[in-house]
């Protein structure tokens, strides 16, 4: 084993290592020191957080207690009817719409309408041929009619033709 004599210069590290080394240790620091000072507001928050809901239940009288309750079954009530009314059906719109598209030379005579499946079967009686295939084109032209088809046509006792419509509408007609 040599033994050196000759002492040698150490080893001088560059100046930016240098300081990334200090702002390192900084920021450790600044880390560590931040870990204690959020556990104390933590716990004191807390603290104040407790003392604020001892309070609280220390104002709370029976009446304010009963009142609260009150208050919460109408806000129960007030927010079953907003969910009933959102899927409410309107079927009245059809009743509108069928007055202002029906051709003056129509007669209808029975309607099933279901509002939940946009679906209505019209019956009904027209004077001649023409006449119902005028109606058949006013309803297909209507952007709320999905479909318009004929689903029965017969002659009548006087002569005119009776008919059954099947109309299927846009979901959204009827909300």
């Amino acid at each position: 084993m040599a033994i050196e004599i000759i002492p040698r210069k150490a080893v001088l590290l560059p100046l930016w290592l240098k300081i990334l080394f200090y702002i390192l240790i900084a920021l450790l620091l600044t880390a560590v020191l931040s870990y204690f000072i959020l556990g104390h507001f933590q716990k004191k928050s807390l603290t104040a957080l407790y003392n604020l809901e001892e309070e609280i239940r220390k104002e709370k009288t029976p009446q304010k207690i009963a009142l609260e309750l009150e208050i919460l079954s109408y806000q129960k009530k007030i927010n079953d009817f907003a969910l009933i009314f959102d899927h409410h059906l309107i079927a009245s719109k059809f009743f509108s719409f069928l007055e202002k598209t029906s051709h003056p030379r129509i007669w209808f005579s029975k309607i099933n309408l279901n509002p939940g499946e946009a679906l209505a079967v019209v019956s009904g009686r027209a004077e001649t041929f023409p006449v119902l295939g005028q109606q058949l084109q006013i309803l297909k032209k209507e952007a709320l009619v999905k479909n318009a088809s004929l689903a029965k046509i017969s002659l009548g006792e006087k002569g005119e033709i009776e008919f059954t419509l099947t109309l299927s509408f846009d979901p959204k007609f009827f909300k």
